[in-house]
């Protein structure tokens, strides 16, 4: 009955494989960091990228409910692929920016204060993100409708 509701209503699949990776990416950083981390259940970034885990769901979906070779699977995966593109290409650029603050900070006497403050990187993300959200969002598809 589950996999019934799930292959009708397309757009329930991509939220709930939205939800399964942030709870995912709670577990690998609480494994990793030797302590729970509950606030990456509300970040998009890291391993694995929710946007791409998010549109890569919602185009295997369209692809195992509408056919593979159908116009609909074409331009939704060729819009998941530009925003998946659009999102490295943005962090990367928000990446360059921290780096920038960073150094005024560093350079400026007038700053003199912050400098034990820097600016976090906490936008650093890397291709491997991105495929391994779509490639987990792809599978947890897969293994949710079939």
């Amino acid at each position: 009955m589950i996999r019934t509701l799930l292959y009708r209503y397309t757009f329930l699949v991509p939220i709930l494989v939205g939800l399964l990776v942030q709870i995912l990416k709670v577990f690998v950083y609480s494994f990793v960091n030797m302590k729970i981390d509950y606030g990456r259940i509300l970040n998009a970034n890291g391993m694995p990228n929710l946007n791409s885990a998010v549109f890569g769901s919602l185009s295997m979906s369209i692809g195992i409910k509408y056919g593979y070779s159908t116009l609909l699977f074409s331009v939704v995966t060729a819009y998941s692929m530009i925003i998946m593109h659009d999102t490295i290409r943005l962090k990367r650029e928000k990446e360059k920016q921290t780096n920038l603050i960073n150094l005024i900070i560093a350079n400026v006497n007038e700053f003199r204060n912050v400098r034990e403050g820097k600016a976090r990187r906490v936008l650093q993300i890397r291709i491997f993100d991105i495929a391994a959200g779509a490639i987990l969002g792809v599978l947890i598809t897969y293994l949710l409708v079939y």
